[in-house]
């Protein structure tokens, strides 16, 4: 198996494995703005697995990359949660229950880092122009992850100060 098949192998499982970790975590989180995001994520952690699976199937036949169509992702779905959550809102649920969003959002943009410096460093060993500018393409959207989730996590932090008095924060 050559090098870019390799990569866009351990890719498609770590994509998949990001699916089943934002699926499983909609059980854990208590707040719907949460649960929103993590499913908008399982769904476009889907798309990648697809995407990188139409490049496999081109690279195994042709040695080339594929001419995929890219995957529909809806941000503006995300954005939407977000923007949701800056006009403001009552803290709900309970103070005490949104620990475990905030551990799920954590391990999230962990997840989600992970993603975009494997991306990064695959792209930067890629001979081949074609297969960097996807590597790199597919980074740049696990970048845009990150600030989803970067976002959500500073809004529950600001409304976890403000309840418990902290502010200015």
């Amino acid at each position: 198996m050559k090098k870019a098949e390799r990569i866009v192998d351990f890719a498609m499982r770590m994509e998949l494995e990001a699916r089943d970790f934002y699926l499983d975590s909609l059980q854990k989180v208590s707040r719907a703005d949460t649960r929103s995001l993590l499913a908008n994520l399982a769904e476009w952690e889907k798309g990648h697995y697809d995407f990188l699976k139409q490049h496999k199937v081109s690279l195994g036949e042709t040695g080339k990359w594929a001419d995929a169509a890219l995957p529909v992702e809806e941000m503006e779905k995300a954005g939407g949660i977000i923007l949701e959550k800056r006009v403001g809102t009552a803290v709900e649920p309970p103070l005490g229950e949104m620990s475990s969003d905030f551990s799920v959002l954590r391990m999230a943009l962990a997840i989600e880092t992970d993603f975009r410096n494997f991306y990064n460093n695959a792209a930067r060993t890629m001979d081949d122009p074609e297969g960097r500018r996807v590597l790199e393409m597919l980074s740049e959207w696990e970048s845009g992850h990150q600030e989803y989730i970067d976002e959500q996590y500073r809004v529950l932090q600001r409304e976890f100060m403000s309840e418990m008095g902290f502010e200015p924060f």
